[in-house]
């Protein structure tokens, strides 16, 4: 049983057990969909094992000891601050240790695109104020940052401030900016220099927060009319507005 089995963000798979394994012992990489294997040897002290996988074709991959034996560990495989640094270097592919609940491991290779992590939303004052990161594009340095609102009909789109740090970010847009428009719903961008990155929250280990994650609405005066403007998440964990009319006698 491993008690240590993670990618590091070198793309690099690092196995370490209590004991030494047998004699001759070796690390292999199956892919599951075509049958292809990539194998390396263990440390000199046998106690542990690094293999690259960089380079692995996306899909499932099973970790082996030897030909078919599953290698077992009771390490989860990531933790949240080893997941932000892996995603805060530039990369097209991510691979990560999946464990079973049985124990067996396998690595989880798949293609990203830059993308803006959402870690905080405060809808307020008239104001939506994010905070989150870039992932998979590394820093921005010098590059001057937007928050971008993208109508999904009719090519609304607004304009908000952002400032970046780093691959941290905080933006800010002003509610009162969607009267200007139709009712409708907004996909939200972060623009920094060549990057173009979705707003959205992938790696907090929590899909699936359309219908159970909320945030209040703000009431926005809209000519003789008043709005309701609220974020929420999408069917697949993006950020986006909702802008719709209120009845006459839709209370404050």
């Amino acid at each position: 049983m491993a008690d240590h089995c993670r990618v590091g963000a070198d793309d690099t798979l690092h196995i370490r057990w209590r004991r030494p394994a047998a004699e001759g012992e070796r690390i292999v990489l199956r892919h599951a969909p075509t049958g292809e294997v990539r194998a390396g040897p263990l440390a000199d002290d046998r106690c542990s094992a690094a293999l690259a996988v960089g380079g692995l074709a996306p899909g499932a991959w099973d970790v082996l000891l030897g030909a078919d034996r599953p290698l077992l560990t009771d390490d989860p495989g990531f933790s949240f601050d080893g997941l932000r640094e892996y995603a805060g270097r530039a990369r097209e592919r991510a691979v990560r240790v999946v464990r079973a609940p049985d124990g067996r491991a396998t690595l989880d290779v798949r293609d990203v695109a830059p993308h803006a992590e959402v870690e905080e939303v405060h809808p307020l004052d008239g104001e939506i104020k994010i905070i989150g990161w870039l992932a998979h594009t590394g820093p921005r340095p010098g590059a001057a940052a937007r928050l971008v609102a993208v109508a999904r009909d009719g090519g609304g789109r607004e304009t908000g401030v952002a400032r970046l740090d780093g691959t941290a970010f905080d933006a800010c847009l002003d509610v009162h900016a969607f009267t200007r428009h139709e009712p409708g719903l907004w996909d939200l961008w972060l623009e920094a220099g060549d990057v173009r990155a979705r707003l959205a929250t992938f790696l907090d280990d929590a899909p699936g927060k359309h219908g159970t994650l909320s945030y209040p609405r703000q009431i926005v005066p809209s000519g003789a009319r008043r709005m309701g403007v609220r974020p929420y998440y999408t069917l697949k964990d993006g950020l986006a507005v909702a802008c719709h009319l209120l009845p006459e006698d839709d209370a404050p």
